[in-house]
């Protein structure tokens, strides 16, 4: 993550329509998770690309929650959760004999050069019941400056996820798109960019108004259109386990 980025990191975590209307979203599918085991035991929780364990106050709900992050930058060593960060890379130099019930990943495996030994390594600490959910930037065709001021490697479909999934030893039980309404946004930014030279930079929150307007129609669209499964979106929402479980 660029430097003046993770800077500012927390504060579009926590504001910005984008990164609060993927929270919504992904807590109502772990909700959905908890609904199907029909249980209330607590379950043993990994945030593979944590960041400052921003997202743990919603997975405790969960169950018991650690973390690992490559950018030690963006992880406050005197953090209320940083005796639960691992801070190193997600591969064979990260170390335990904790199995988890449940990985979440969103947006770090488009980060990785190496995915499949990513998701390898994901495969490896899931309990044989466990599940995973990630989330990644859909469609090449989408990609724009903001892809390489990320340091993003590709953008994920359906058929490449499932690919590197079936490689990795997971099944998939569901992907869909989501963000359907930035796909042409983000066709007109990458048009605007053809003509433009202006340089790259981080992600900044909107003013108010129109970031709430933008979390609301976000929200619209999760609600009337996300379950129809357009055929395309921005991101790529994930489910896999390694044994098939229906109706996730």
């Amino acid at each position: 993550m660029d430097a003046e980025y993770a800077n500012t990191y927390r504060q579009l975590y926590q504001h910005h329509w984008w990164w609060q209307s993927r929270r919504t979203y992904i807590l109502t599918l772990l909700r959905r998770w908890q609904a199907q085991d029909g249980d209330t035991k607590p379950r043993q929780i990994l945030d593979v690309g944590c960041g400052d364990g921003l997202f743990f106050p919603d997975l405790i709900q969960f169950g018991e929650v650690s973390g690992i992050e490559a950018d030690d930058r963006i992880v406050d060593p005197n953090g209320k959760f940083s005796d639960q960060i691992h801070v190193g890379l997600f591969d064979d130099s990260f170390q335990t004999d904790q199995k988890f019930d449940w990985i979440v990943m969103l947006d770090v495996l488009e980060h990785i050069p190496d995915a499949i030994t990513a998701l390898k390594k994901a495969s490896q600490l899931l309990k044989p019941t466990g599940r995973m959910l990630l989330t990644v930037p859909a469609f090449n065709l989408l990609w724009t400056k903001h892809d390489d001021y990320n340091h993003h490697v590709t953008r994920y479909t359906k058929s490449l996820m499932t690919k590197q999934a079936t490689e990795a030893g997971f099944q998939i039980d569901n992907q869909h798109y989501l963000f359907h309404w930035t796909f042409p946004a983000k066709l007109l930014v990458r048009l605007k960019e053809r003509f433009s030279k202006q340089e790259p930079g981080p992600a900044t929150l909107p003013a108010t108004v129109p970031n709430k307007m933008l979390k609301m129609l976000c929200r619209f669209e999760q609600a009337i259109f996300t379950p129809l499964r357009p055929p395309f979106g921005s991101s790529l929402v994930v489910s896999l386990s390694k044994h098939s479980i229906t109706g996730s």
